[in-house]
């Protein structure tokens, strides 16, 4: 038997969150939403570094067998979008972003889901 689930992708950065089910609270159930992010605080730039466990706040390794897990931030070498626009290193990166905005703005407006007024 083939299971079906219900996912909505962000259209900006194509993140996808499975949709609410009728057990929101159990595992495999989110309530979708879109307000996670604070785009002065965020650390859009995101330096992290590969390999090994990420320490337990006791000092004990991490759980399970497999050697290395993931990749974890660093966020004194994280940077917003602020620091990003001063720092002139990534014109090419926000210039990229600053249109995929625009983009779904006016794609936003063009199919009825926006108003100009809600802007």
């Amino acid at each position: 038997m083939t299971v079906k689930k219900e996912f909505v992708a962000c259209p900006l950065c194509g993140m996808n969150r499975i949709a609410e089910t009728k057990r929101p609270f159990r595992k495999g159930g989110t309530r979708i939403t879109w307000d996670r992010v604070d785009l002065a605080s965020y650390l859009i730039l995101q330096v992290r570094e590969g390999g090994g466990k990420k320490p337990r706040p006791t000092g004990k390794r991490g759980r399970g067998r497999a050697p290395g897990s993931g990749f974890h931030l660093i966020e004194e070498e994280s940077l917003t979008l602020r620091e990003m626009m001063e720092s002139g290193d990534y014109a090419q990166v926000l210039e990229g972003l600053k249109a995929q905005l625009i983009r779904i703005i006016r794609d936003g407006i063009e199919i009825g889901f926006l108003k100009r007024d809600e802007i």
